[in-house]
């Protein structure tokens, strides 16, 4: 079209605007993943990605409509509601099912499968001396990395799906085999915290072959979620809305219905160096590590790391790298041939996914500050490790009696890179 986004160069959140009234349309292959999203502004178009595409197929008849949440995205409504997340969560359930969902799902129950599922092919990577592990549960690092990065470094991405499409293949092929019905009838939603997740879901190797159909339909982020509810609502938000019991198994939550549980977990972005890092330093060298982590701070916040030492020998190092410039940092040394961390927790948007680019704005804060509102509410809830989780124990059981087909816990990456094409260059 006519219209051209211009971007800001510094590459992050509300930075693509319009150079007129009308809409830009591009592709989900298009876009570089530029520290965030692809757009948070309704000047850009993505289709089958949107609010209209979610209503639309919220009223055909036959279709049955599932919704699942990332706990960031839960926590930015809850916090943008004031309410905590478990009450936020029930009263989400009454909402979405009086509008037409069929199930409210917790992506935080694929969350356990992919974090148990990481721990592993560290321990089985360190062991092969195949290190660094670069973790991939961020669409837009893993988009920079295949399209200007290539071979040497998508070697070392984690090949650990990320919660978002564990859930995927978990909704689709359960949901279709409890109500009888054909895969392609469910239509999956994902509530998450960034734009980026749309371009994770239109991957080509998300889809089911045998039914044609995609694991994750659409994608909508907190503030989509938001401005729907406000609609049905009138803006008066989940404040009229009475709360309903959520699914035991799908969601997350005690028995009793009293509380919410997450993964141990520095920081908002899923706890995939925490639990790997203690994993590892037990299964690899018997330590058991107890406490919260202590990690020490970089050039700024978003940069930090943690050593395991035995009798002054670094037995294992690990880093936390948020935000592009510091991942081209950690980029610039592993090209040179320098691996100083076994592994390193990547997420593009500064302060992780409670600071992602789809996430509810406030008016009286600013981004980071907002993001620590969010991780605080996060982190009220109780801990339960990942092997406690029921779903991780239902998994195993689906899984012998090859219930999917097909390998749900594991993904590949693509070397799309051009000539001349360098995003070690690029300034954020």
């Amino acid at each position: 079209t006519s219209t051209a986004p211009v971007v800001a160069p510094i590459g992050h959140f509300d930075q693509i605007r319009s150079t007129n009234d009308g809409k830009a349309k591009i592709t989900l292959n298009d876009c570089l993943a530029c520290s965030g999203c692809v757009t948070s502004a309704e000047t850009v178009l993505i289709t089958a990605q949107s609010t209209g595409e979610f209503l639309k197929r919220l009223k055909e008849k036959d279709t049955i409509t599932v919704v699942s949440i990332s706990p960031m995205a839960l926590a930015s409504i809850a916090v943008a509601s004031k309410l905590g997340l478990l009450e936020t969560a029930r009263r989400l359930n009454a909402f979405l099912g009086q509008i037409g969902v069929k199930r409210f799902l917790d992506q935080s129950v694929a969350q356990s499968l992919a974090l148990a599922q990481s721990r592993e092919e560290f321990v089985e990577r360190f062991r092969a001396k195949t290190t660094p592990v670069l973790c991939s549960e961020c669409p837009g690092w893993v988009c920079y990395a295949e399209k200007t990065q290539g071979e040497p470094v998508l070697k070392y991405l984690s090949a650990t799906r990320s919660p978002q499409q564990v859930m995927g293949v978990l909704v689709k092929t359960i949901t279709s085999k409890e109500l009888g019905v054909d895969r392609k009838r469910i239509f999956h939603c994902a509530v998450m915290p960034c734009y980026d997740k749309k371009l994770e879901a239109s991957r080509d190797e998300f889809v089911d072959k045998a039914s044609e159909s995609k694991d994750v339909d659409c994608v909508l982020t907190s503030a989509e979620l938001m401005g729907v509810i406000d609609d049905f609502t009138n803006k008066g938000g989940l404040s009229g809305v009475q709360g309903v019991d959520l699914d035991k198994l799908f969601f997350n939550v005690s028995s009793d219905q009293k509380s919410l549980f997450r993964p141990l977990a520095i920081g908002a972005s899923g706890g995939y160096l925490d639990n790997v890092f203690r994993y590892a330093a037990k299964e690899l060298f018997g330590k058991e590590i107890k406490g919260e982590l202590k990690l020490k701070q970089g050039r700024n916040p978003d940069i930090q790391e943690i050593s395991l030492e035995i009798d002054g020998d670094v037995k294992l190092k690990f880093a936390l790298a948020y935000g592009f410039r510091n991942i081209q940092n950690a980029m610039r040394k592993l090209k040179r041939g320098k691996k100083p961390y076994h592994y390193i927790e990547i997420m593009a948007c500064p302060k992780g996914c409670a600071n992602g680019g789809g996430q509810i704005k406030s008016e009286t804060k600013n981004a980071r500050d907002l993001a620590q509102d969010l991780q605080d509410a996060y982190y009220a809830l109780p801990v339960r490790e990942p092997e406690d989780t029921p779903i991780v124990k239902k998994f195993h059981e689906w899984t012998q009696a090859k219930a999917f087909g097909r390998n749900v816990l594991e993904m590949t990456f693509r070397d799309v890179t051009e000539k001349g094409t360098d995003g070690l260059t690029a300034k954020w």
